[in-house]
């Protein structure tokens, strides 16, 4: 078991990009190549690849209260506080993550011993914050870890974080946040390189919204997944650089100061002609506020 997880094992489309999957929780990279989600703290596959924030630059949860990390000791090791996933705080007992964190694309869904989600903590090699243990795990009754759609989970803490600041959700069926173009944040704990060099301490990126004609060119299907616009939505520059990657799954995708987006899925990290994809979550919200 690796002291310091690369990923979590998540479906194809989350925690950990690594050819086509999902990205694990663990850092914002500004380049990436593989299709996987961003949650794999060990080998990605193709539905379990992890990423992290790669081109991005140092943040805080000073400036972003709301911004959290999932973490297991015991699964992923004390390396950088067992952190495998972000999320984010919204509500005083409710983080919003990735489904695909908590999936394996070999054993299906999967527990994750003495999960606890970590507020204010910027280095993860750090103390600073709170561990707050986790007492249930919601996941979309809808989600499909082979298809990559209604990527999303709702964590209920045992502990209130009273009047901390928390991030709202874009709402049911809007459209605006989305339109091309637009500049997006996106954040995390993840590898910086595509090389799986996880960042202990949280960064972040600034990084357009993609057409969904161009994601669906990008994503047409096969080994590097199908983007499918009613429960996706894609980010990154045209010639790479800037994305999430392995490690940074679940990690929010903000614009205008609201959650329109969390680390799912891509082709390897900071490709060019391959963004990072995230759920949609104005796909999703409705069903995320009726377990808030």
């Amino acid at each position: 078991m690796p002291t310091e997880p690369d990923r979590t094992d998540l479906p194809t489309a989350a925690p950990s990009r690594t050819g086509r999957g999902r990205r694990r929780a663990a850092a914002l990279a500004l380049l990436a190549t593989v299709p996987v989600p961003l949650v794999t703290l060990g080998a990605a596959t193709p539905a379990e690849a992890q990423r992290r924030v790669v081109g991005g630059a140092a943040a805080s949860t000073a400036d972003h209260p709301w911004i959290v990390a999932l973490a297991s000791r015991q699964q992923f090791g004390s390396g950088r506080s067992g952190q495998f996933c972000g999320g984010a705080l919204v509500g005083p007992t409710k983080v919003v993550t990735a489904a695909h964190c908590f999936y394996d694309e070999a054993k299906g869904r999967v527990e994750r011993p003495g999960l606890k989600v970590i507020v204010g903590r910027d280095d993860m090699r750090g103390a600073a914050g709170r561990e707050v243990m986790v007492k249930s795990v919601w996941i979309h009754p809808d989600y499909s870890f082979a298809a990559n759609m209604n990527d999303v989970a709702v964590l209920t803490l045992a502990d209130s974080q009273g009047a901390r600041p928390v991030v709202e959700l874009v709402g049911q069926g809007e459209t605006e946040p989305y339109a091309a173009g637009t500049r997006a944040q996106v954040y995390g704990w993840g590898d910086t390189s595509g090389r799986g060099d996880y960042s202990p301490t949280l960064r972040g990126v600034d990084v357009p919204i993609v057409p969904d004609q161009t994601c669906g060119h990008a994503y047409p299907g096969g080994p590097d997944g199908k983007f499918d616009a009613r429960g996706m939505v894609c980010a990154g520059e045209e010639k790479g650089g800037k994305d999430a990657c392995q490690g940074d799954s679940g990690g929010p995708l903000i614009v205008g100061g609201r959650l329109v987006g969390l680390v799912s899925w891509g082709t390897g990290c900071a490709e060019a002609l391959h963004p990072g994809v995230y759920t949609r979550v104005s796909s999703v919200a409705d069903a995320v506020r009726s377990v808030l």
